[in-house]
């Protein structure tokens, strides 16, 4: 089964596939959509584009996307239910089932700490999914906890 973890965000949007047989996992790939462009709409064709190609690319079985936090700034907050919503039209235009998980249930899953920091995240990533030869970035590796998280939840 092939898993797409994604962690939105409005300038950066991680994404990470696993690939998991029985109860083990196997990193696949990742990378982080740079959204460079002004204007805002622009940006979404961007990762709309983006996320087309990589649904062409990969015959992803199932995809999951952290959900977001209820924050202070509320034009923030607007912007990234945006972005998911781009996001999920994408995958679900394709038929990719989809399921939303919650920054502290993807951090339990992957760490057993609930309040694991970004950079606790990026190692264990890394050392669960045996990466050696690529540095993650943070959002990279966000993605891959994701979809860590759903595949662990799947079984």
């Amino acid at each position: 089964m092939l898993i797409l973890g994604m962690d939105p965000g409005s300038l950066s949007f991680g994404i990470g596939l696993l690939k998991k047989d029985r109860n083990q996992f196997a990193y696949l790939y990742s990378e982080v959509i740079k959204l460079k462009e002004k204007d805002f709409v622009n940006r979404m064709q961007t990762l709309w584009t983006r996320l087309n190609q990589l649904t062409e690319r990969f015959a992803i079985d199932e995809a999951a996307m952290e959900e977001g936090f209820l924050g202070k700034n509320i034009r923030s907050m607007s912007l990234l239910s945006m972005v998911r919503g781009v996001a999920m039209a994408a995958l679900l235009q394709r038929g990719v089932p989809l399921r939303l998980y919650s920054p502290r249930e993807v951090k339990l899953a992957l760490t057993g700490y609930g309040n694991a920091e970004k950079s606790q995240l990026a190692k264990m990533a890394a050392l669960v999914l045996d990466i050696r030869d690529k540095k993650l970035g943070l959002d990279e590796s966000d993605a891959l906890a994701v979809a860590y998280c759903h595949g662990v939840q799947r079984r």
